[in-house]
């Protein structure tokens, strides 16, 4: 790049990077952060503690195992970290060795999987293959034993984990103390979910086990919105760069009892992008109409759906893409899988990635569909010949097309 060349791309760069911005921390906004608190949810905390005290107390003669359950956004997730994170600390005073592990089930979706996975996390070396899921838990058990510790499991979106596996490997996870494992219970878990009606529906062999101990969490109120939202800015923007008004905005729209979403990730989120909307303004105060323009683009659905998107695979991504833009090209509700292939294809070539086989596209499909990113149905009227028809209801496509294409990017 010549000198003029360079000095214009400067001048260009330099108008974003040395510009004001509203952000003084910008990650505290992030879904990944979790904060030095939790509002609302001491009496959450408390009851996990109740329910682990023997563990430390008796060092565990018993299984403890607890159900989180809440819609999205109510703090399930960074309630049981920062349980599992405090827990080990005051275990370690009490010279008990305890380790948490956290599992997410759209990442390790299968019984070996997340055995894997807590075999990894606890840095034990397993063969990962022929062994026999009773084998590979008594390895882990084995080494726990060896070592004098203890672990808590929380297996996060645990309902996808019922919904794509056997029963017997739900029964495993639940009852795995029942036959094979005697001795001090050394592993206990935390089951995350969104709802409990998929674990009512299993066997009462295995339901009455799961509802033993049921945590509810509720979604948030406005005012609790706000205190969250409060924190928040406190942590991540500059003093004066938003005010109270535009806090109790934001908490106004998505206050459960001002029949909002009750979600604190949407709020959270829709707080992150009215500040980014400030700054591409080059304005050094967060508006009204900067939280208006960030609601339409934080949808609720888009925002549920991010969690999925950064567990899939480049593929999957890539493919829900093509969806996305046959959708958009034929413009219509549903549209073969056919279509989608080919502009699938055609998006491979362009991100320099080799496409996928049918069948391996028709499994993504599937996995999709369970995942309620993607619907199907078979076709009817309209379309020559049955196959089968692909369509999105979760989020609008322009938008979901964006985040997609922005994933992809930085992903690759």
């Amino acid at each position: 790049m010549g000198e003029p060349e360079q000095e214009w791309a400067e001048s260009i760069l330099g108008q974003v990077i040395h510009t004001y911005s509203v952000f003084k921390d910008k990650t505290k906004l992030y879904p990944e952060y979790l904060p030095d608190r939790l509002p609302h949810r001491e009496p959450q905390l408390k009851s996990l503690a109740q329910v682990f005290k023997p563990l430390l107390t008796s060092k565990s003669e018993g299984i403890h195992r607890v159900i989180l359950t809440g819609g999205y956004g109510t703090g399930k997730t960074a309630t049981s970290r920062m349980f599992g994170k405090t827990i080990a600390t005051i275990a370690q005073k009490h010279g008990l060795s305890l380790k948490y592990i956290h599992i997410n089930c759209y990442k390790a979706r299968t019984l070996p999987q997340v055995l894997i996975a807590i075999s990894n996390a606890l840095q034990i070396s397993i063969p990962h293959r022929g062994l026999s899921s009773q084998e590979m838990m008594k390895g882990i058990i084995d080494e726990l034993e060896d070592t004098d510790s203890y672990a808590i499991v929380a297996l996060d979106e645990f309902d996808y984990f019922v919904q794509s596996n056997p029963v017997n490997s739900v029964y495993f996870l639940v009852r795995m103390y029942d036959d094979d494992f005697l001795g001090k219970k050394r592993v206990h878990f935390i089951f995350i979910t969104r709802n409990t009606s998929l674990i009512h529906s299993l066997d009462k062999s295995i339901s009455t086990f799961f509802m033993h101990n049921v945590i509810y969490f509720p979604p948030y109120s406005s005012r609790e919105l706000s205190s969250i939202l409060k924190d928040r800015v406190e942590l991540a923007f500059y003093d004066g760069t938003v005010s109270e008004e535009v806090i109790n905005y934001i908490a106004h729209l998505e206050g459960y009892d001002k029949d909002g979403s009750g979600s604190a990730r949407t709020a959270i989120e829709i707080l992150m992008r009215a500040g980014e909307s400030a700054d591409s303004s080059g304005r050094q105060r967060v508006s009204i109409d900067d939280v208006r323009k960030a609601h339409i683009v934080v949808k609720p659905e888009l925002a549920m759906l991010q969690d999925t998107l950064e567990a899939l695979s480049t593929h999957y991504l890539i493919l829900l893409l093509a969806i996305v833009k046959t959708l958009k090209k034929q413009e219509s509700s549903f549209v073969r899988i056919g279509d989608v292939e080919e502009t699938y294809r055609v998006l491979c070539e362009s991100y320099g990635e080799k496409p996928r086989r049918h069948t391996q596209i028709y499994t993504y499909i599937m996995d999709m569909k369970k995942m309620r990113i993607i619907h199907t149905k078979t076709s009817g009227k309209g379309f020559r010949g049955k196959s089968t028809l692909v369509g999105i209801s979760s989020a609008p496509l322009d938008i979901l097309e964006a985040r997609l294409e922005e994933t992809i990017k930085t992903r690759l």
